[in-house]
């Protein structure tokens, strides 16, 4: 018999947590953070206590109670916190010590934290199947952003943690290619074209048919071909049952990275002053159209220490991925701590980068400004104030992400325009291409395939396949319920 439990990604985008068992091995189909349920009770300086290991968020909901998966050391914990007179809430009495975890293997399809981040969770005998790159982009994504209870992917230190601190506990990872072996189960990994390098669509073989579980996708990116690669690929093996993403089922438009270059081409070409590209950091797709737009116009690229780290890390592994230590780009050196550029300001990995040739401080910028794209985001808006930036100055600020999503998003973008106003930043445009395919690709995805059975997941419509795909059996799940067939 095999089953399956959507314990997270039902109904909401992102947060996907899939737990597949077949032929008495387990595999999870990601484990990600669910920012909606995460949003509902915490904030940015709410957040889970790192005290109180998992109890904050198996009682919030934001991580499911679910047996047999969770690290020992914090499931400890919650067995000391424990008190006869005081029973635990219902969410932590149903988590016992195992001995052997439900799970013979994560397939991790991408980095992105909504399908990575509580992986920092599971028990570490657990291996975490993935590509090469989405294993390096962890790497970068741990060294520069310092070490978070809610994202230890790479590796973890064992709670509660006291001095002598021990040693960091490793966490596997295999970095697969097309056909592999999990949990004596046989897969095959499909590269496809998302707003991350190195995601990876995922063929399972059960026993009752082949699983495609198909992660975050788009047919309309510069690497559309992968996922048009992996379409043709699953349909020759066939296809029983669709696990698939409707992050924009409702959605028509389709827009590509070449529209962006062009629009955001014409409005540089048109600047007389500095440019600055709002994008999210890891979209390396995005970050290349901003770095050949700077070479078409004669500028230089301004890109932060952790956005080098992983052009560091990506260099040589992938086509589309720049030296970070060479020009047109350069790397801002901001101030920091006492605000005198000392090498003790800033962490060993900010050091190493900052000693590459292409690392100066804003001082070092500031008379150049006018032929430059920064590519700041809100969080690094100040920056603007030692580069320089100001009336008179004729600034562009390009925003090339998806559109707020939450008040918190939304509060931000608000402040953000009061930063471009005090600065005298009256030039913006909007251009956006979606990390995440259309409708028109969604159903020709799903009526290429012909699968028996569809499971939506990472969508806020998942009625909306079965009248768009009649000809399919559209199983919507619900968190947390087993299905079986």
């Amino acid at each position: 018999m095999l089953r399956l439990t959507v314990l997270g990604g039902a109904g909401e985008i992102g947060g996907n947590k899939i737990l597949l068992e077949d032929r008495g091995a387990g595999l999870l189909l990601d484990f990600g953070i669910s920012y909606r349920r995460r949003g509902m009770f915490f904030e940015e300086y709410l957040n889970p206590r790192t005290a109180a290991g998992l109890t904050d968020l198996l009682v919030t909901g934001v991580l499911p109670a679910a047996p047999g998966l969770y690290r020992h050391d914090l499931l400890e914990m919650l067995k000391r916190d424990g008190h006869p007179d005081h029973p635990q809430p219902g969410a932590l009495a149903v988590l016992p010590l195992h001995d052997e975890p439900a799970a013979a293997a994560v397939l991790l399809s991408h980095a992105h934290l909504d399908h990575a981040g509580h992986v920092s969770f599971l028990d570490e005998r657990i291996p975490v199947y993935c590509s090469g790159l989405t294993h390096a982009t962890i790497e970068a994504m741990t060294q520069s952003r310092g070490r978070d209870f809610e994202t230890e992917i790479l590796n973890f230190l064992s709670r509660p943690a006291l001095p002598p601190y021990d040693d960091a506990v490793p966490r596997r990872f295999e970095a697969v290619e097309d056909e592999f072996e999990a949990g004596g189960i046989s897969c095959r990994a499909l590269p496809v074209d998302h707003s991350m390098l190195g995601a990876v669509a995922f063929l399972v073989r059960t026993s009752r048919g082949n699983i495609l579980y198909t992660g975050d996708l788009r047919f309309h990116g510069p690497e559309a071909h992968l996922s048009e690669a992996m379409l043709e690929s699953a349909a020759a093996e066939g296809v029983w049952m669709l696990i698939t993403e409707g992050t924009r089922l409702d959605a028509t438009e389709r827009r590509t990275e070449d529209d962006v270059f062009a629009e955001c081409l014409e409005a540089v070409r048109g600047s007389r002053g500095p440019v600055i590209a709002d994008f999210a950091p890891r979209d390396l797709y995005r970050l290349s159209t901003f770095l050949g737009i700077a070479k078409e116009t004669g500028r230089s690229l301004v890109i932060l220490p952790q956005d080098a780290l992983l052009l560091e890390h990506l260099h040589g592994r992938h086509p589309l991925v720049p030296d970070p230590r060479r020009e047109p780009i350069l790397i801002l050196k901001e101030r920091k701590a006492s605000g005198t550029y000392r090498d003790q300001d800033y962490a060993t990995w900010e050091r190493q980068v900052l000693r590459w040739p292409t690392a100066g401080t804003a001082r070092d910028l500031r008379s150049s400004r006018s032929s430059l794209i920064l590519a700041l985001s809100f969080w690094d808006i100040n920056n603007l104030i030692d580069l320089g930036v100001g009336d008179g100055d004729d600034a562009l600020f390009i925003h090339s992400a998806s559109e707020a999503y939450s008040e918190e998003q939304a509060a931000d973008e608000r402040r953000l325009g009061n930063w471009l106003n005090l600065l005298g930043v009256r030039a913006r445009l909007r251009s956006h291409a979606s990390g995440h395919a259309c409708q028109a690709d969604l159903v020709r995805m799903a009526r290429r395939l012909r699968p028996e059975i569809l499971v939506p997941v990472h969508t806020e419509a998942p009625g909306l396949w079965s009248e768009l795909v009649p000809e399919v059996q559209v199983v919507e799940p619900e968190a947390g319920v087993e299905m079986r067939w």
